[in-house]
């Protein structure tokens, strides 16, 4: 699953590049200069809390018409508090839906609603 990586410092998200080093991979900010390890700690891109777990999602196609199919699956990180609705579908054995973007990858403003239809209810 790609990560949205930002620097912690500036919050640029383009100009980074990275660099082997004996701790693993660092990411070198070229906006701002600031220099942090790729593999830190996940954590949430709007609250920043680390409770975060992988659900499955459906990747659909529509391979005839308007028939709907399944392709694959994948892996979609969810954070229990910013993406609960979506965390307590998933729990009932519900997959999510492939539109769906947990607000642990993509940040997220907490005062907009999250308008995310889910047809039949």
């Amino acid at each position: 699953m790609p990560r949205n990586i930002a620097c912690p410092h500036c919050g640029e998200e383009e100009n980074l590049v990275g660099r082997p080093g004996p701790d693993g991979i660092q990411i070198v900010c070229e906006a701002c200069g600031a220099s942090f390890p790729r593999d830190a700690a996940v954590t949430c891109a709007t609250c920043g809390g680390g409770d975060l777990i992988q659900r499955p999602r459906a990747l659909t196609q529509y391979s005839r018409g308007t028939q709907l199919s399944v392709t694959s699956w994948n892996k979609a990180l969810l954070c229990n508090t910013c993406d609960a609705a979506m965390v307590a579908r998933s729990s009932e054995g519900k997959p999510i839906p492939p539109h769906y973007q947990p607000a642990a990858a993509f940040r997220r403003d907490p005062e907009s609603p999250d308008d995310t239809q889910i047809l039949p209810r």
